[in-house]
């Protein structure tokens, strides 16, 4: 996996700067408590695991797709499907990790 270079986070490569991407992760939680809310409140479980996934995928199609880029050497099937499925298993941690350790290799 690499980062995008700063001609691709100012608009030049297509790929998400790293401010909309930390907003589509806020939507995400916003919408994950909101799930467990409508949840309790319905009492029905069934939603909150739906939200869940739902936001998960979201966010593997808009923010992972276009965050990061495979190096050539390691994309293959492999590394590019565990890392969407654990991106997508454990999304409210791994999306915060990752966006945490871009902005401090861009910082630096």
């Amino acid at each position: 996996m690499s980062i995008a270079s700063d001609d691709a986070v100012q608009g030049g490569g297509g790929l998400m700067s790293l401010g909309k991407a930390f907003g589509f992760y806020v939507g995400a939680v916003v919408a994950l408590v909101a799930g467990a809310v409508i949840a309790g409140i319905s009492k029905a479980v069934i939603v909150y695991f739906v939200v869940y996934f739902a936001c998960g995928i979201f966010l593997n199609r808009t923010v992972l797709r276009n965050l990061i880029t495979f190096h050539p050497v390691y994309n293959t099937l492999h590394n590019v499907f565990s890392t969407k499925v654990r991106a997508l298993i454990f999304w409210p941690i791994s999306y915060l990790v990752l966006i945490g350790k871009i902005a401090v290799v861009r910082a630096i």
